[in-house]
């Protein structure tokens, strides 16, 4: 073959689906053939003014700002979620962001670490924990932990009552196969004569005992608790004896729940019992029922993997943080604690079973309605619209607000007065697994950043916001800058950023190497190689003193979108008798055949194989067609044409 032999497309301008065509152009001397970049996103009109309406291949801003709706967001939905995947030892319940509690910890001597603390009550000014068949003492003024009695068998529950018979104050302890005993010092311990006992709980003036399998006893109303025939009157049962009781709890409205390990039970004005929720018979397992609290007016309690709320209408309501089915974060697991913090908030123990690691998360947030136009989230929406601006309590999963635990859970949580130095201030006191206590000063106010006494996690905190895509899911981005406002931030309360790129599993992540530290804004550039589809971005909280916290209002994360490059073509093929190629040899096809030809490729609704003039070889798919009038180059007239218009196949 010569070297100089022509290619393709010649003695044609065009080669489609195997078949050359010659093409004209609008005049004498001009293209006759056009290719341009299709329209984008970028010639869109913006929807508003906002950050959002800003032209998106173009600088654009996209903040992250109150995230009170919760964690359990792993990819970002839509603009302005108010949620993230996860945090560690920031709190995010409140707005702005700041760092989690201080958390002081102890080991008492002598302690079963095999069974942990299951237990907090107070006795007069004195506050006490059970430990398997230990009970330790508070010391007065100090966080230190002795144990003043050791029973022969483990503790299976604790509860204080005063009754109206002699107004004294007593602890009964339900011991596990042995006679229940009872102290109104914690110095000295009286055995009950026969009585066992599983559970108890008081309700008002009512002392509640559960002693046997399904079984349970009422004391007289304003009788000795401490007299066996006082208990004999009123004796009920729950279910059957294929399930045990292993608690006695009380609704807000001051209905009794019997807990089973095959669910909740409660007795009619008749003492007959009635099962509420026959569905929690398929999570039965012998801790159901044993991990409970109270906040504002409902009864939280665990079965299995779920938590659930029990208003006062004996309704049934699934809360837990598994029931996000977004949450593929790692803060998830079984709820093993529970207590309210007046009515502000609640903390509540996670516990990953499969690391074996225990979270303190808070459950609740406030939200206003009607303040975010039309911006506003679905959560909040569904709330109702009214306008008003009112704050709103929802049950929203916030942590973790302090460190992971490793290898220990954390088995109960108890709010006191007692052993706060702080007046009008209480603590919330945390039990481990291994025998360690823990300790939180509660704030005063909903938002800890308006209380002058709370005390701050020391350290890095961080918070992963949802893998980011900026509404554009199959599009390249490129990250152009970060910035952070907030009203404290210095060089002892500071950002950081670390940041991954179309993030895999396993992946390490890069630091952004920006200190932000100016109050109140500051911005920073990215690398300007800096491109991806999913961006993974944590963010980190730091201090250096326990009394104060970086207040952060928003972060936000410039971007332009690089949407993928799509060309279009414009030819006016030649559709006429006569037609000459290249070379100088007539074209055997006529305009009818031609037409055929071109409206064939039209009509596909796919794409067609096109070998342009450049020699180059293109999958278009034909979007437009007409008729029209151009001109012959070769034969030096006006012809009759098909003007086609295609894009790329890509």
């Amino acid at each position: 073959m010569s070297l100089y032999a022509k290619r393709s497309p010649w003695p044609y301008h065009l080669v489609i689906s195997g078949t050359g065509f010659l093409v004209g152009s609008p005049g004498p001397g001009q293209p006759a053939l056009v290719s341009t970049k299709t329209e984008d996103i970028g010639a869109v009109a913006p929807p508003d003014y906002s950050y959002a309406g800003a032209n998106p291949t173009n600088d654009r801003e996209e903040p992250f700002q109150s995230l009170t709706l919760g964690l359990g967001l792993a990819i970002q939905e839509k603009w302005d979620d108010q949620r993230y995947m996860s945090a560690n030892a920031v709190d995010l319940s409140v707005w702005p962001w700041l760092l989690g509690p201080e958390i002081g910890t102890t080991t008492p001597a002598g302690v079963d670490a095999a069974r942990g603390i299951t237990r907090f009550f107070e006795i007069g000014n004195s506050l006490y924990a059970a430990n398997g068949a230990n009970v330790l003492k508070k010391a007065t003024g100090a966080d230190t932990w002795s144990i003043v009695k050791t029973f022969s068998q483990p503790i299976l529950d604790v509860c204080v009552f005063s009754s109206n018979f002699d107004g004294v104050q007593r602890a009964f302890f339900a011991l596990a196969g042995v006679v229940a005993q009872w102290t109104t010092d914690g110095a000295a311990y009286t055995a009950m004569a026969t009585f066992n006992a599983l559970a108890f709980s008081v309700i008002g003036k009512e002392f509640w005992w559960a002693d046997d399998v399904n079984r349970l006893r009422k004391l007289d109303t304003n009788a000795d608790p401490t007299a066996e025939a006082n208990y004999t009157s009123l004796i009920f049962r729950a279910g059957d004896k294929s399930s045990q009781i292993t608690s006695l709890l009380v609704t807000s409205g001051g209905t009794l729940v019997v807990a089973k390990t095959d669910g909740l039970y409660t007795l009619n004005a008749a003492g007959d019992d009635r099962e509420l929720f026959p569905f929690l018979r398929y999570a039965d397992t012998p801790t159901n029922g044993k991990t409970w609290g109270t906040f504002e007016n409902g009864l939280f309690v665990a079965y299995g993997n779920s938590l659930g709320r029990v208003d006062p209408d004996l309704s049934w309501t699934s809360v837990g943080p598994d029931d996000l089915s977004s949450n593929v974060a790692g803060i998830s697991g079984s709820v093993t604690a529970f207590a309210g913090v007046e009515t502000m908030f609640a903390y509540a123990a996670l516990l990953d079973k499969n690391t074996n690691t225990g979270y303190l998360c808070k459950f609740g947030a406030w939200v206003a309605l009607g303040v975010r136009g039309p911006r506003q989230s679905t959560l909040v929406t569904a709330l109702g619209s009214q306008g008003t601006g009112e704050p709103v309590h929802i049950d929203a999963w916030h942590g973790s607000v302090s460190i992971p635990f490793v290898g220990r859970a954390i088995q109960t949580l108890f709010v006191s007065q007692l052993g706060s130095s702080i007046g009008g201030h209480t603590r919330t006191y945390i039990g481990f697994s291994d025998g360690s206590i823990g300790w939180v000063l509660n704030p005063c106010t909903p938002n800890p950043a308006g209380c002058v006494d709370y005390k701050y996690f020391v350290g890095d905190g961080w918070v992963d916001l949802p893998l980011w895509h900026g509404g554009y899911h199959a599009s390249t981005k490129s990250l152009r800058h970060f910035s952070v406002t907030g009203s404290r931030l210095d060089p002892n309360n500071y950002v950081t950023l670390d940041y991954r790129l179309d993030p895999t599993p396993g992946m390490a992540w890069t630091s952004f190497g920006n200190v932000f530290d100016s109050s109140v804004y500051e911005r920073a550039k990215f690398p300007i190689d800096a491109a991806a589809t999913l961006v993974a971005l944590r963010v980190h909280l730091h201090n250096t003193d326990h009394t104060a916290s970086p207040l952060v209002s928003g972060v936000s994360l410039g971007h332009a979108l690089r949407p993928v490059r799509v060309m279009s073509f414009q030819a006016d093929v030649l559709a006429a008798d006569g037609l000459v190629r290249r070379d100088g040899v007539p074209v055997r096809m006529g305009r009818k055949q031609i037409q055929k030809l071109i409206e064939a490729a039209v009509d596909n609704p796919g794409a067609v194989v096109v070998t342009l003039p450049d020699e180059s070889t293109q999958e278009l798919s034909v979007t437009d067609y007409s008729v029209m009038q151009s001109f012959d180059e070769i034969g030096r007239q006006w012809r009759g044409s098909l003007r086609i218009k295609a894009v790329q196949w890509l």
